[in-house]
């Protein structure tokens, strides 16, 4: 939870809005004219992820990684080297090549593909605001209720370990589906999870050392990354 912004920053809020707004109009002008006339399913995917990644700048989130221990630059950047190749390759199969397009009509792969890329958004916007207000009533320090119950309070902490990472999974399925792309499916399952479960044990072990004699009863009582119905932790559980 380090690094974090947990206040209003009237500079970085400029920023990001006219950021936001340049990549808004670039996308705008891109598929009206790479798909004149069926330009509105992307675009509204387009909108929905650069609002999602604005949001995420603003709040100092390290790119596709949870903000809940301290970021790797390394593991970052090999991300970067998937995500944004993996996001060019389902737009333009999408758009110029048509070679692993999955034969269905677009509004039903895309209807599916944005709800699963929605979930996502919301799973990792609710985590990240639950990280910062934590972040922000004492930046890690213990005092009354240990750091490890209030973390376990955090209401998709109670599903898995790294809601995070599940997340972002979710997100690069409904991508590809958007784009109706079973070539960026298949680069999801061979290249996307295995990057994400590396993280994921990366950053588990970090969160060993940052909940310390909490972590071994939040690990028992809530799984790595997948979520098995039937066992959530609360408040009370672990200590």
């Amino acid at each position: 939870m380090t690094g974090l912004v947990t206040g209003f920053r009237l500079g970085r809020g400029i920023w990001t809005v006219a950021v936001t707004a340049y990549f808004l109009i670039f996308f705008r002008n891109f598929f009206a004219d790479a798909l004149p006339g069926a330009a509105l399913l992307p675009l509204v995917f387009s909108y929905l992820l650069v609002s999602w990644l604005a949001v995420e700048y603003y709040f100092g989130s390290p790119f596709f990684q949870s903000g809940a221990v301290e970021s790797s630059a390394v593991w970052r950047g090999v991300f970067a080297f998937f995500v944004y190749p993996f996001l060019g390759y389902v737009a333009a199969d999408a758009i110029w090549w048509h070679v692993t397009q999955i034969p269905v009509h677009p509004a039903v792969a895309w209807s599916l593909g944005v709800l699963l890329f929605a979930a996502g958004v919301y799973i990792r916007l609710d985590t990240l605001l639950g990280l910062v207000a934590l972040t922000r009533a004492d930046r890690l320090r213990s005092g009354g209720t240990r750091l490890g119950r209030r973390f376990a309070a955090l209401r998709f902490q109670q599903v898995c370990r790294h809601p995070r990472y599940l997340a972002t999974l979710l997100q690069l399925v409904g991508a590809a589906l958007v784009f109706r792309s079973w070539g960026g499916l298949a680069l999801v399952g061979v290249l996307g999870l295995p990057l994400i479960l590396l993280q994921v044990r990366y950053e588990d072990r970090r969160l060993k050392l940052v909940l310390k004699s909490d972590y071994q009863g939040y690990a028992a009582a809530v799984p790595l990354l997948w979520p098995r119905p039937g066992r959530r932790s609360g408040p009370d559980r672990p200590a």
